[in-house]
C-alpha cells in the first residue's frame, strides 16, 4: 500500500464586497472533492497535499435574491511549502424570466460548472441570480414536463440584469432505449442516462435490457449506460425531435470479470468484503460475498495487469483476517475464476442474537 503524502498548509483569502454567505469547495485534479468549508471569516487556513487544486467559492443564498454573488473560481498548484490564494466573488448577474405557471427554468453556461434551475411562482414568474458572467442558454418546461419551451442565449455582464419570455409549446420527447452487449450475457446495469444539450440529466431503471425516459428535451440528446459488472460504460448520440419517440439501441462492449469463493476453513464466509487493488495500491472496486461465500468483481474491468485481490473476514468471525492473490492479469471478455480464498481461521465464530426490550412491569394509576 502507497504511503499518504505529508499535508502542506494553504491559506485561502476571501474577498467579499458584501456580507454573504459563502461556501468553499476544493476539488483535486480529478474532479473529486476533497474539502468543503463554510466560510465565517475573510480567511481560511487548510490542509492539503502537494498537487493540482480547483477552489470554488460560492454563494449559499437562495437562487432568486438578487444580492445573491457569482462562484469565483481558481487553479493552483500546492507546492511542498504551502501557498496562498485570493478568490474575490463578482456580483451575480439576474436574469427574469415570464413562463407558466409552477413551471421550472433551467439555465447552463459553457463557462460555468452545474446547472441552475429554480421554479416560477402561480403567476409564471421565475428569477435567477448570483450568475457569472457569459452566454447562458435558458429553457423552460411545465410542471409536468410535457412541453418544453424554444432556448434562449443571453448575455451576461457582471451585475447585469436581464428579461426573457420562455412559453413552453415544443412537446417533450421519449426514448425508448434498448441496451444489449457485445456478447449474450444481459448487460447488468440499474440505470441509464440521458443529457440535454443544457447540461440537464434523466435517469430511468434499466429493466430486461430497456429504458424508458420521458419528458426529454427535443434535440441532441447523450444516451450514456454506466459501467457495470462484466461491460464497459457506453454513450451514444441522439437525435430527438418535438413530440417524437426515438428507440436507439446501444451496444455496450465486454468487460473482464473476477469470480471466486472466500471460505474460512470448511465453511463459506457470508459477507465477506473483498476489495480488487491495482498495483498502486490503489482500491479499484469493493464487494461483499453471498450466503454461499462467492463473489464477482469487474465493474467497467478492461485489460489490466498487477491486480490483486483482497478478502477480509465478515461479520461472522470475532477476529479479523485477511488473505490475498497478487498478480492477477485481466483481460476482455474473459471470466476469471480463483481458487477459494482460504482466510485464516482466528478464534471461535461470531453469535449473532436479537437484542430484546428490558420487561417494563405495569404501573397502578395513583390512588
Amino acid at each position: 500500500m502507497t504511503t499518504p503524502p505529508c499535508s502542506t498548509a494553504v491559506v485561502v483569502d476571501v474577498l467579499v464586497p458584501t456580507p454573504s454567505i459563502l461556501a468553499l469547495r476544493v476539488d483535486d485534479a480529478t474532479g473529486r472533492t476533497v474539502r468543503r468549508r463554510r466560510v465565517r471569516d475573510s480567511r481560511v487556513a487548510l490542509d492539503l497535499p502537494a498537487g493540482g487544486y480547483r477552489f470554488t467559492l460560492t454563494d449559499d443564498r437562495a437562487p432568486h435574491d438578487p444580492a445573491r454573488l457569482a462562484p469565483a473560481s481558481a487553479d493552483l498548484v500546492v507546492p511542498a511549502a504551502g501557498a496562498r490564494i485570493a478568490l474575490r466573488p463578482s456580483p451575480g448577474a439576474v436574469v427574469a424570466v415570464a413562463t407558466a405557471p409552477w413551471a421550472v427554468v433551467a439555465a447552463s453556461c459553457a463557462g460555468a460548472a452545474g446547472l441552475v434551475e429554480t421554479r416560477a411562482d402561480g403567476e409564471g414568474r421565475a428569477v435567477l441570480a448570483g450568475l457569472r458572467p457569459g452566454a447562458w442558454v435558458v429553457a423552460a418546461h411545465d410542471r409536468r414536463r410535457d412541453l418544453w419551451s424554444p432556448a434562449a442565449t443571453v448575455d451576461l455582464a457582471a451585475g447585469s440584469r436581464t428579461a426573457v419570455d420562455l412559453v413552453p409549446t415544443l412537446p417533450a420527447a421519449r426514448l425508448l432505449v434498448q441496451v444489449g452487449g457485445t456478447d449474450r450475457r444481459p448487460v447488468r446495469a440499474t440505470d441509464v442516462l440521458v443529457t440535454d444539450d443544457l447540461g440537464r440529466t434523466t435517469r430511468a431503471p434499466l429493466r430486461d435490457g430497456v429504458a424508458d425516459l420521458r419528458g426529454l428535451r427535443p434535440g441532441t440528446l447523450l444516451v450514456v449506460v454506466p459501467a457495470s459488472v462484466g461491460h464497459r460504460g457506453a454513450v451514444t448520440p441522439v437525435e430527438a425531435g418535438p413530440g417524437s419517440v426515438v428507440a436507439p439501441r446501444v451496444t455496450v462492449p465486454v468487460g473482464a470479470t473476477v469470480a471466486g469463493r472466500v471460505v474460512q476453513g470448511r465453511r463459506p464466509q457470508h459477507a465477506a468484503v473483498v476489495a480488487l487493488v491495482d498495483e498502486d495500491g490503489r482500491e479499484v472496486e469493493r464487494t461483499r460475498t453471498d450466503p454461499a461465500g462467492r463473489f464477482e468483481l469487474g465493474r467497467g474491468l478492461g485489460v489490466r495487469a498487477g491486480l490483486t485481490v483482497v478478502a477480509t473476514t465478515g461479520p461472522e468471525t470475532l477476529h479479523v483476517t485477511r488473505a490475498a492473490v497478487a498478480d492477477l492479469a485481466t483481460y476482455a471478455g474473459v471470466r476469471h475464476h480463483l481458487a477459494d480464498l482460504a482466510l485464516p481461521v482466528g478464534g471461535p465464530a461470531a453469535v449473532w442474537r436479537a437484542r430484546r426490550a428490558p420487561a417494563t412491569p405495569p404501573r397502578l394509576p395513583h390512588a
